[in-house]
């Protein structure tokens, strides 16, 4: 499966994920998924929401240091820390330049 985004904008994480899991992808595969970075303390959960008459899904990443931002320096060490693929890391990363 491919997915195209044209992100002239720039792109929300948390929106990104609830996109997913509109589309079908399963919280237990996306949860199981980021379970293979080296993060701590984190849970996910997923709301159905309804704005103007648009449904979505609200995706709410819940870690106790909510007030943390992460710089591409630490994201990169996260993603090539972690048990994730070489080619899923790779592509991760390029994701992130």
């Amino acid at each position: 499966m491919l997915a195209y985004f044209d992100c002239f904008c720039g792109i929300s994480g948390d929106m990104t994920l609830g996109a997913f899991i509109d589309i079908g992808v399963p919280l237990k595969w996306l949860k199981d998924s980021l379970e293979r970075l080296p993060l701590k303390d984190f849970d996910i959960s997923v709301e159905s929401i309804s704005r103007s008459g648009i449904k979505a899904q609200r995706v709410h990443v819940l870690t106790k240091n909510t007030s943390k931002s992460r710089h591409y320096a630490e994201i990169k060490a996260l993603v090539q820390n972690s048990s994730l693929s070489q080619n899923v890391k790779e592509k991760s990363l390029e994701i992130f330049k």
